[in-house]
């Protein structure tokens, strides 16, 4: 898998427009985020192209479009995905002196991706605005919800348990209400999912099948419907719940 260094950049502000949507520079006006990003950098990632934040100068860093796998190598020699950011996710550069001894962190493009690199000095005028300084508060705040969401699923001894719930963490963030359910258009392949849940894809497929036959989720042409029972048709309970 190839790496993407900090040698393929291109300035940030060339396009700011699209900027105006991220949750980060809500509440600022098109001349106050030109401001914001002048002059950042920004790595460009083609699908599968891997990011290593901890290779760069930055202290954190900023996913302005696409979306790209957050995990790292386990000790049985397997990718563990622990969560998906997409656009206006925050990534912090890690610096504590434990970061030299925990496994790495690996960013993986899902799509076609781009991502700001925050140097210190400029988090640091960041966090000198208000309106900035909350939204990085809030972001990361989220952010932390849900890892320690992740962490809780990834102690749920069955297989099929732990895919429900990532199924549903997904679909809270992802998802698009529909009368039946929650629809998620993610398109992951059950090895993805089995990085999420920490399993191997051939159990996943089964859980997907049974999930699927007790009327907890309907698969269909690379979308997921996480099903909500109507009133006369109450939900079978899962083997694995």
């Amino acid at each position: 898998m190839r790496t993407m260094a900090p040698s393929a950049v291109q300035s940030a502000s060339d396009q700011r427009s699209d900027l105006l949507r991220l949750e980060l520079f809500a509440g600022l006006d098109d001349d106050e985020v030109g401001c914001a990003v002048s002059g950042l950098q920004a790595v460009a990632l083609e699908p599968g192209g891997e990011f290593d934040v901890a290779a760069t100068s930055a202290s954190c860093c900023v996913v302005r479009s696409g979306r790209l796998a957050l995990g790292f190598d386990s000790a049985e020699d397997r990718q563990r995905t622990i969560g998906l950011l997409e656009e206006g996710d925050l990534l912090v550069r890690p610096t504590a002196p434990w970061a030299a001894v925990v496994p790495r962190l690996r960013c993986v493009a899902i799509e076609a991706s781009c991502v700001l690199l925050v140097e210190r000095q400029r988090l640091d005028e960041w966090m000198d605005t208000p309106v900035l300084a909350g939204n990085l508060v809030r972001l990361l705040s989220a952010q932390v919800a849900e890892r320690e969401l992740a962490v809780a699923i990834a102690l749920e001894p069955r297989v099929e348990r732990r895919l429900l719930l990532k199924l549903q963490q997904l679909g809270e963030r992802f998802g698009r209400v529909t009368p039946r359910g929650v629809r998620l258009d993610l398109r992951l392949t059950h090895q993805e999912l089995a990085d999420m849940v920490g399993a191997v894809r051939e159990s996943v497929t089964i859980a997907l099948g049974n999930l699927s036959r007790s009327g907890h989720i309907s698969v269909r042409k690379g979308s997921i419907l996480i099903r909500r029972p109507g009133p006369d048709e109450p939900r079978r309970s899962s083997s694995g719940a």
